[in-house]
């Protein structure tokens, strides 16, 4: 069966089982039987000063096998197909979707509550709560039935004393003691079984930091005493009487061994050893040099054993685009008792590869096209384990039609079908996986390789109507990691040279008719710097609250326009006879300006696969000195699928702003210099790999100065803080996903509740929202969002 037709006959069963409600979800259940429709637990804590009852009750529920068959407002769409397409039949279509797809109905008789009553019992004995009763009360209504489970617990037993009985003839037992003052075990707290597990972790951690590599928690033992009285409990840690002598002790790194070019079932061999620094490197350096293999070392010869030392080892090593695997492993030294051998070994991957990769393009503003990208990678270009990456794209689109919907009484015009364009590009990496710099600089300790990228690129564009582009860019940049949270990405050189080439007389006419836009064109020569500060948590698992802010800096211009003040250049000045021009290198009028960008996201996760994601993005560019504008393209833009979803990409702005029919489809997009946006999405399952969703979203752009025709009449406002909730462009809608784990399709409906280019008034459209893609004159639809991955 192809996956396309799996996908048709997925989404043909769901809906199917929302629009057949007369299929039972008791049809199955056989007789004497009952469907587990549910259950609540509730916890009585009236004479508990803790009152943890609502964290018993979450503790409590998870403990309840098997679960109820999954619901969504009620209703269960898997059983539904499970009863839909019931088949006794062991082949065929309905059997597949029954077994594929549905899900079997869940019994009552499959709940055994004495048992899930006696488990319940423990979790609360563990958390301190010795004496508690347990009940269970189940209802039968039409052969559903659900099971309410009551938990009685009274004042639990608190931590009296806490003793670490430990000797002085092993230096193990100072350690441990050592270890005491950081202790999760706290005085007066309620008795926690968990909380001692996890203590025992701490400790066996902090010991495999010290040398004491054959160490394990289940060494340690809790004692707790319960009969002092009081409801007070004495635990007491000790070490088990049966230990072995080499967890005893603490161990030092002897000889290290480095194999480079491993594979599975090879045999150590030393003949062809190089001596690196301290370090057995083998076999030589046909693969990898030594030297860009030891920076990622933290585990040195006559050092200590160190967990976390061997962790930031592997990870560092990983890191390597060269390797696919990478091992570390130790043996007792034959001769030195309290000495180990490390092994290293670590698996080449595969050092060339060329993809290909077709794609066809829908955009929301009528464009469509086929495109092709070719990539070549050689994951260890120069014996270094550097990224060389090349990669060729080329696309096509031409306007397939569509309709615009004017709202000051004119009739809706259909666009000017035939708008074609091509791109042809080439853009070359190279990323070295350490700090490349002038100067000497430190290891940093880090489990992340830091990485030097050099790029070069070109780009030709082709909108046959109007305009010819060649693009070149270069740049120089480092990328490093301190922790796990945060990322540093500076890019010290950063080159861009945007040239029009051959040009129609319609577009030269739009220019003229255009000064801000025909300002923007020109000013495309960019030398500068940028840096961005990232600060996530998305990648720390089982995180109700999870954040993502980037803070991003670009700026041009500033060093060569201070280089050229210092060699007595003349500024530009407009205003002075005769006006003094731009100045220039290499012949081209360069750009200064500075640009701030912050992209703030937060999500709170209320199951593992239902969520609520936010995001809030603010920028302001502001041009000076040896510019008038922003460059082209490094304006603000809003809209699209992943940005305001009830409207096509780069519609919205600046500000109130509504684009002249003439060009609302010829490939200008509306920009500006200061960008507000957000948006808030409830994401939440529906079966299987469909995931669903609801959103909101809101924001614009403005232009920091306003702009006039050549005429001198007004043509963009500028911006105005007592206008912003004015103009802010609103749109909500819904959306279905496909979460096949590696890629996400998604498909999103925008509906415009707030246009900002409509007469104040009149910019609320629900009311004159029509279900569709194709309005009449004076109503709004909904957008189409087709695309990859999440929107944020």
């Amino acid at each position: 069966m192809t996956t396309a037709l799996r996908y048709t006959l997925i989404a043909f069963c769901l809906a199917l089982s929302w629009v057949l409600p007369g299929c039972s979800s008791t049809k199955t259940v056989p007789k004497g039987d009952a469907l587990f429709a549910g259950f609540e637990v509730k916890v009585n804590d009236e004479e508990d000063s803790s009152k943890r009852g609502p964290e018993l009750e979450t503790e409590l529920g998870n403990t309840v096998r098997p679960k109820p068959n999954a619901s969504i407002l009620g209703m269960r769409p898997k059983l539904w197909i499970y009863n839909a397409f019931y088949t006794e039949k062991d082949k065929g279509l309905k059997h597949w979707i029954q077994t594929k797809l549905g899900e079997p109905p869940v019994l009552l008789s499959e709940v055994d509550t004495a048992s899930i009553n006696e488990v319940m019992r423990a979790r609360l004995h563990n958390r301190g709560y010795f004496y508690n009763t347990v009940q269970s009360d189940t209802t039968i209504k039409k052969k559903k039935a659900t099971i309410a489970w009551q938990a009685t617990v009274h004042e639990p037993y608190r931590i009296r004393n806490i003793a670490y009985t430990l000797s002085d003839s092993l230096p193990i037992h100072a350690e441990i003691r050592q270890l005491q003052a950081g202790s999760l075990i706290k005085q007066e707290e309620p008795y926690d079984l968990d909380k001692m597990i996890l203590e025992r972790t701490r400790i066996d951690q902090a010991l495999k930091n010290r040398g004491y590599f054959f160490f394990a928690p289940n060494m340690l033992i809790f004692s707790a005493d319960t009969t002092v009285g009081n409801k007070g409990v004495d635990v007491v840690l000790r070490l088990k009487n049966d230990m072995p002598a080499p967890a005893l002790r603490s161990y030092k790194i002897d000889d290290i061994f480095i194999n480079a070019n491993f594979v599975l079932n090879d045999s150590l061999s030393v003949s062809d050893t190089l001596r690196f620094e301290g370090y057995n490197y083998i076999p030589n350096e046909n693969y990898v040099r030594a030297k860009h293999i030891v920076p990622g070392l933290f585990v040195a010869k006559d050092s200590v054993y160190s967990r976390r030392n061997h962790l930031l080892t592997v990870s560092r090593l990983s890191g390597l685009s060269a390797y696919k695997f990478v091992n570390l492993q130790y043996e007792r030294d034959t001769l030195k008792e309290d000495r180990l051998d490390a092994f290293i070994f670590m698996t080449p991957d595969m050092k060339k590869s060329l993809r290909a990769e077709a794609q066809m393009v829908t955009k929301s503003n009528n464009l469509a096209g086929p495109g092709m990208s070719v990539s070549f990678r050689n994951r260890n270009a120069f014996k270094g384990s550097e990224m060389l990456t090349v990669n060729f794209t080329g696309r096509f689109e031409n306007q397939v039609g569509g309709q615009r919907v004017v709202s000051s009484g004119e009739s809706p015009e259909e666009n000017p079908v035939g708008l074609s364009s091509y791109e042809l590009g080439v853009q070359t990496s190279l990323t070295f996986p350490r700090l490349v710099a002038p100067f000497n600089l430190p290891n940093l300790r880090s489990a992340f390789v830091p990485n030097t990228r050099i790029t070069l690129g070109y780009n030709f564009l082709n909108r046959v109507q109007f305009f010819q582009m060649n693009s070149f860019n270069a740049s120089y940049g480092y990328n490093w990691r301190p922790k796990q949270t945060i990322t540093h990405e500076f890019t010290p050189i950063n080159l861009q040279y945007v040239r029009l080439g051959k040009q129609t007389d319609e577009f030269m006419a739009i220019l003229e008719q255009n000064p801000f836009l025909k300002s923007s064109f020109e000013e495309q020569f960019i030398i500068g710097s940028i840096y961005q500060h990232t600060f996530s948590t998305l990648s720390l698992e089982n995180k109700t609250h999870q954040f993502f802010n980037a803070t991003t800096l670009d700026v041009s211009g500033n060093l060569v326009s201070a280089v050229q003040s210092l060699l007595g250049n003349d500024k530009r000045d407009d205003e002075a006879e005769p006006p003094v021009p731009p100045r220039t290198i290499f012949n081209q009028p360069y750009s200064q300006y500075s640009r701030l960008e912050n992209d703030f996201r937060y999500y709170f996760n209320f199951s593992k696969m239902s969520q609520l994601a936010t995001r809030l993005i603010a920028g302001v560019g502001y041009p000076y000195g040896n510019s008038l504008t922003m460059p082209y393209v490094k304006q603000f833009s809003i809209g699209g699928p992943n940005s305001i979803r009830a409207f096509r990409a780069r519609s919205i702005g600046p500000g109130s702003y509504n684009v002249s029919d003439a060009l609302a489809f010829s490939f200008f997009d509306q920009v500006g210099d200061i960008k507000l946006e957000a948006n808030a999405e409830y994401r939440f399952p529906i079966f299987g790999f469909f995931r669903g969703a609801v959103f909101v979203d809101a924001g614009n752009i403005w232009l920091i100065n306003e702009t006039y025709d050549k005429n001198g009449v007004l043509e963009k406002p500028k911006f105005k803080a007592g206008n912003l909730f004015q103009e802010l462009a609103v749109g909500t809608g819904f959306g279905l996903r496909v979460d096949i784990e590696f890629f996400v399709i998604r498909f999103d409906l925008g509906i415009p509740v707030r246009v900002p280019y409509l007469p104040e008034g009149d910019r609320f459209v629900l009311d004159d929202f029509r279900f569709g893609f194709n309005p009449k004159p004076g109503e709004h639809g909904m957008v189409l969002n087709i695309a990859i991955g999440y929107p944020f």
